[in-house]
């Protein structure tokens, strides 16, 4: 079925370059600006398109390409479905370099100087396929766009749009009304392609070769340029991607069949006439045709108003939101979709008025790791109100204090940490529901959570790279398999505990002390723990690894035609081997109904619409969709589960069960202990690259949103190049702000490589000093990296700036590095709070 991404969780970006200062070199392309104006009012049009304003950036005559590729590279930081971008403007191909080399021309790009101010095709295509966004669709409306056909599209959802054929000149327009091309998508996103299905990429692409015929079939042989040809390439299954709901309205078909009963009709019209009005006719002939003319007349006026009767009006389907966490977001998105095309009563019976046939239920999987969705539950009033939660507003980056000058550690905000209120939480295990049901039954909560019910159950595992010696595949214990491991040399690794419920369940079973990762910032979940895990192996030629997980995450690992599988893994699969700890408790996916005081008006039929979904959950088709997503069930083992992603030698058909569920008290005091050992706070500076490409318009609200997280230890600020603007120490947040409203843009180089030298051996005596650097690596990807003594945080405000040689070197002591994503200050504060507690 077609994969139709959520408006509210996709990004596009329209670059349109009209306009160039080297004329010489490149002509001024007038279409271009009513190309962009044109796209994005079809691609946010109400009832067609699939994004909304907020989520569509125009970026008109960018003057330099690093503008931008870093307003792409923030978008594709923020999508999470579907990540569109499009360019219109010239397109160049290079020959110097010994091989074409196509290049996206921007405002002050010359042709002898295209490596050095175009956007070279190549590296546009990397910084894509980085993108976390489910699928990329990129379209291409300039000369020579045909040649980027010649590079392999990355191994994940992707497609790829273009407007000429490989070395093809084409029109530029008319100036007033868009480009040929572009008018043409334009067209064929609003009128549809098909009488019944939305507009997918691959539908597109086949509409708009049938309309380049159309224009080649008229296009005069005399003029100096080629027709356009469009051209569609998918990778990944992205063809079905749905762009625009629009519906193809089929016109009737014109023929010479048509003349002989109009010709027949016309006769019956003449001897009518003639009979009824004719000389000579008698008085009841006029009668009866006045008659008879008078009933067709209202014949046809009832027939007519019948035949444009407007259609039965559906009302929007109720939205249920699910919560989940995210190693489980992507598996749940597909059983909760065949849940949605089912033809079971729950799905399709009456719901609120709605009339039968129309959709009844709709529904909204997002997710958040385990710790946030737990706070977020335990500070339900702030959920509820958001605009209560902190009276300094940090939403927008400004301070965090409540107005009287103190700092606010705990001022919560769920509602930026997680998202809107959930109807429905399913976490990953049932251990986060007894982390909070004793606050959601205090007087202040403002939520109630329903009865749990476990849905299906996953078993803690340790997938290893290489068989374990002295161990069997179950039987033993998790300490004795980590042990195992590392009598091999096999490093172990886990997601963070606090925010992954299978690191958490394998965690209560280990000794205390025990080492099991050597990754200085954890992965977050498991889906970023299975997301790195290749990585991983590459980065370390020959090491062999160990993951502390759960099955489902493994089974995506494993199998590359798993549905729900992270697109960052491709199509590839590594062997891993899973082994079952006997003494650890399976996962168990649990479905958790949320009730808000704050409700609305509808809470009944919200209620029963929760109901509706649990049961078929709970049902055989809702068993047997869990199972094909690697979950076991009711249904697991039966010939009702074929072929299901556990059936493969990787996992073993019968684990013996685990020990009893963990209680609060028991999680609690793991985290503690995690915590205690961990040691003590260091002293923190801040940084900041102020050079003029750094410290952009488009960066100093992320830069200041991030400093203003900066409390609960001691830290210091510093601008480069420049000075220190408030030197370590505990700070209240008027100090705190008074120094970020100090840092100012410079127009010049940031000495990146010398300042961390210089601050290095100034902080050399300060037990445990950690810098945190804030750059958008420009003037660092040609210095060469200094020894520091002193760990080193990145912070690049590019999204592939932590493959940089730079940035790797400088972080290997200790240190770490985070690139721009949607969560960037969450990130950071976090990655601080591990590297500063001793990390893990």
């Amino acid at each position: 079925m077609p994969y139709e991404p959520f408006a509210s969780r996709s990004r596009a970006v329209l670059i349109g370059v009209s306009q160039y200062e080297h004329a010489r070199d490149f002509s001024n392309i007038p279409s271009a600006r009513a190309n962009v104006t044109r796209l994005r009012a079809a691609l946010v049009s109400g009832g067609l398109g699939r994004f909304i304003p907020r989520t569509v950036e125009t970026l008109a005559e960018p003057r330099t390409r690093d503008r931008a590729l870093r307003l792409i590279a923030l978008a594709a930081a923020q999508a999470q479905d579907l990540l569109l971008v499009y360019f219109t403007g010239h397109g160049y191909v290079d020959l110097t370099s010994g091989r074409p080399e196509l290049y996206l021309m921007t405002r002050e790009s010359t042709k002898n100087g295209a490596r050095l101010d175009g956007i070279p095709y190549r590296d546009l295509l990397k910084l894509l396929a980085s993108s976390r966004a489910e699928r990329v669709v990129l379209v291409l409306d300039c000369c020579y766009s045909g040649n980027a056909g010649l590079v392999p599209l990355p191994e994940r959802p992707f497609s790829l749009i273009t407007s000429s054929a490989v070395g093809s000149r084409i029109h530029k327009g008319d100036g007033i009304d868009p480009t040929p091309f572009t008018g043409a998508l334009v067209r064929v996103l609003t009128e549809g392609t098909d009488p019944y299905d939305p507009v997918t990429v691959q539908s597109l692409g086949v509409r708009l070769h049938e309309l380049a015929g159309e224009y080649a079939a008229a296009l005069d042989e005399s003029v100096d340029y080629d027709p356009w040809f469009p051209t569609e390439r998918s990778s990944n299954s992205s063809g079905d991607t749905v762009l625009s709901q629009a519906r193809l309205t089929p016109r009737p078909a014109r023929g010479a069949r048509w003349l002989a009963p109009l010709r027949r009709l016309a006769q019956y019209a003449g001897f009518s006439w003639t009979w009824t009005a004719g000389p000579h006719q008698p008085l009841w002939h006029r009668a009866v045709g006045l008659g008879t003319g008078l009933a067709l007349l209202a014949g046809g006026v009832t027939a007519w108003t019948y035949a444009h009767r407007p259609p039965p009006l559906c009302p929007a389907p109720l939205e249920l939101r699910v919560l989940t966490a995210p190693e489980t977001r992507a598996a749940l998105s597909s059983v909760l979709d065949a849940f949605q095309d089912s033809e079971a009563d729950g799905a399709t019976a009456s719901l609120g008025g709605r009339p039968e046939g129309c959709g009844q239920i709709n529904t909204t999987v997002y997710a958040a790791p385990t710790d946030r969705a737990v706070a977020a539950f335990r500070s339900s009033a702030a959920w509820a109100e958001p605009e209560r939660a902190c009276a300094g507003g940090a939403e927008d980056g400004g301070s965090t204090d409540g107005g009287d000058g103190e700092d606010r550690e705990d001022c919560a905000m769920p509602l930026r940490d997680v998202g809107p209120h959930p109807d429905v939480w399913i976490p990953a295990a049932g251990t986060a529901v007894t982390r909070v049901l004793a606050e959601t039954r205090r007087p202040e909560s403002v939520v109630a959570l329903g009865r749990p019910v476990t849905l299906a159950h996953s078993p803690a595992v340790v997938a290893t790279t290489t068989s374990l010696d002295g161990v069997e595949r179950t039987g033993s214990t998790v300490q004795q398999l980590v042990d195992a491991a590392h009598a091999q040399d096999v490093v172990v690794r886990s997601a963070e505990p606090h925010s992954s419920d299978a690191a958490l369940h394998q965690l209560l079973h280990l000794r205390p002390g025990t080492r099991v990762t050597t990754d200085a910032v954890p992965p977050a979940d498991d889906r970023a723990l299975a997301c790195s895990a290749r990585t991983w192996l590459v980065e370390r030629g020959g090491t062999q690894q160990a993951l502390l997980t759960a099955e489902s995450t493994l089974a995506g690992l494993v199998t590359p035609t798993l549905e729900s599988r992270p697109p960052c893994l491709g199509n590839q699969s590594d062997p891993y081997t899973a082994y079952y700890p006997s003494d650890v408790p399976p996962l168990r996916l649990t479905f958790v109904p949320v009730t808000w005081e704050t409700g609305r008006a509808d809470r009944a039929d919200r209620a029963e619409a929760v109901r509706r979904l649990g049961a078929w959950l709970g049902s055989r088709p809702g068993q047997r969709a869990l199972a094909a997503q690697g979950f076991r069930t009711d249904v697991s083992g039966t010939e009702e589960a074929d072929d299901t992603p556990l059936d493969s030698a990787v996992f073993v058909a019968d684990p013996r069960a685990g020990g009893r569920p963990p209680t609060r008290e028991d999680i609690e005091d793991a985290l503690r202990a995690g915590g205690e050992a961990a040691g003590t706070r260091r002293d923190v500076l801040f940084a900041v690259d102020v050079s003029s490409s750094s410290h952009s318009r488009a960066n100093i609200p992320l830069v200041r949103s991030v400093l203003a997280r900066a409390s609960g230890y001691r830290y210091g600020i510093a601008a480069v190049p420049g000075r220190t603007l408030l030197d370590i120490g505990a700070h209240d947040a008027a100090a705190r702000d008074a120094a970020i409203r100090e840092l100012a843009s410079v127009e010049r180089d940031a000495p990146v490589a010398a300042a961390l030298r210089q601050w290095s051996r100034a902080l050399a005596d300060s037990p445990g000093a950690l810098i945190v650097l804030i750059t958008d690596d420009e003037d660092s990807a040609g210095e060469e990296p200094p020894d520091t003594d002193v760990p080193v945080l990145v912070v690049s405000l590019e999204a592939y700036g932590c493959s940089l040689h730079f940035n790797k070197a400088v972080t290997e002591n200790g240190g770490a590095c985070l690139a721009i994503t949607r969560d960037l200050p969450n990130r950071v504060a976090e990655t601080i709070d591990r590297l500063t507690t001793g990390g893990s």
